[in-house]
């Protein structure tokens, strides 16, 4: 249940195929504060401010698997043998840009590299191959449950949100969630920070110059993402075509700079943000803390 990454995704996702790049999560942390942004040459180096704020891949893990030991301890409290998930580190390629790394664009073109997680990610998979009841489902996660007590079974009262809200609470994961918070959109400042980029005169020209490289190379686009969008959904794997597009696309992007222009000026509009709002970004590291801290302890017992 990657709670915290699937917010930001969810915000540009549809448009961008983002996800968390691979091990930049130390840029993260030196992105901000003003640091100098490096030159977006692969997919790791697009690594922004917000960025710090989010689990790192091997702390998602530790809460996930965590958070499955949880609700498997609630399951057996209510008589059902649910086994536990060990999740392992997700290695997810950033598309926040687009394709912008040769070997990614040669291998893959604009389709999403399949991770080997994603199967077996599915909430609530029994890999056991044990056939539990409809109703251990429910008690897992209250589904069919009425009011604030979730109903009952065999007696006992079922946790509000079943076995996995019973775990999310006692996690804190309820906190990290709540976006009635107020303090901090991670998801907001995550989405508007790329759309007020996208109108800086900066990537305005950086794409008039994107545009003018794709013509010379034979295809004509009038903005940097209309190739992904083209290619993206065609087919389970990138064809001969796909793969010779985003080649001149990345080799357009390094020349004109693109992408490192977006990432420096998404990083200025994220960092103001955060120095706007310090004590929500304090208090959202305070809450990720706490989450590491019961999860470390949950698995320690």
């Amino acid at each position: 249940m990657r709670y915290t990454r699937l917010v930001i995704a969810a915000g540009v996702g549809t448009l961008l195929l983002t996800g968390c790049s691979e091990g930049g999560r130390e840029g993260a942390r030196a992105g901000g504060g003003g640091a100098a942004v490096r030159d977006v040459v692969t997919e790791a180096d697009i690594v922004l401010p917000v960025s710090a704020y989010l689990f790192t891949a091997e702390q998602q893990a530790v809460v996930d698997t965590a958070h499955s030991a949880l609700a498997s301890d609630c399951m057996k409290r209510f008589g059902f043998d649910w086994p536990v998930r060990r999740a392992e580190p997700a290695k997810i390629v950033n598309r926040r840009y687009g394709v912008v790394g040769e070997k990614i664009a040669a291998e893959y073109g604009y389709h999403v590299i399949p991770s080997p997680g994603d199967k077996e990610h599915a909430e609530g998979a029994v890999s056991s191959g044990a056939k539990l009841p409809p109703e251990a489902y429910m008690v897992y996660g209250a589904k069919g449950g009425k009011g604030d007590a979730g109903g009952s079974y065999a007696g006992k009262d079922i946790p509000q949100g079943g076995c996995i809200g019973e775990a999310s609470r006692k996690l804190g994961l309820d906190k990290v969630q709540d976006p009635a918070k107020g303090k901090i959109g991670l998801l907001s400042i995550d989405y508007s920070s790329f759309g007020k980029a996208l109108a800086t005169p900066e990537f305005k020209k950086a794409q008039d110059e994107w545009v003018a490289c794709m013509k010379k190379s034979g295809y004509q686009h009038t903005a940097f993402l209309q190739p992904a969008e083209k290619y993206a959904a065609q087919g389970t794997s990138a064809s001969p075509e796909e793969k010779a597009v985003a080649k001149a696309d990345v080799q357009c992007k390094q020349e004109t700079k693109l992408a490192t222009v977006l990432a420096r000026a998404e990083t200025k509009i994220q960092n103001e943000y955060i120095e706007q709002n310090a004590a929500g970004f304090a208090e959202i590291k305070r809450d990720q803390g706490a989450v590491i801290k019961s999860a470390n302890e949950a698995l320690a017992n």
